[in-house]
């Protein structure tokens, strides 16, 4: 089992509007966040995480606390970052 498999991830009131806004699934939040394809530290404590699906990058942008994840909003990318 990964670390992140015993985490529980929360997600940010912002994050669920934008979810919604955006049709973004919870499913696939989850998949980034459990098996990101890129991590890069965004502006602290924050971090960035990007899994592909498809043509487009899903940016996950989470804060990593003792016990779970919250993440603070989510959106599509053209790229990851390298």
């Amino acid at each position: 089992m990964r670390y992140y498999d015993y985490m529980e991830i929360h997600f940010s009131d912002h994050a669920l509007f934008k979810m919604e806004q955006r049709k973004i699934s919870i499913s696939s939040v989850r998949k980034v966040v459990l098996s990101p394809d890129t991590r890069k530290p965004g502006n602290y404590p924050r971090e960035e995480w990007y899994r592909r699906f498809g043509i487009r990058h899903l940016k996950v942008v989470a804060v990593r606390e003792p016990k779970q994840i919250v993440v603070v909003t989510v959106h599509w990318v053209k790229k990851a970052p390298l």
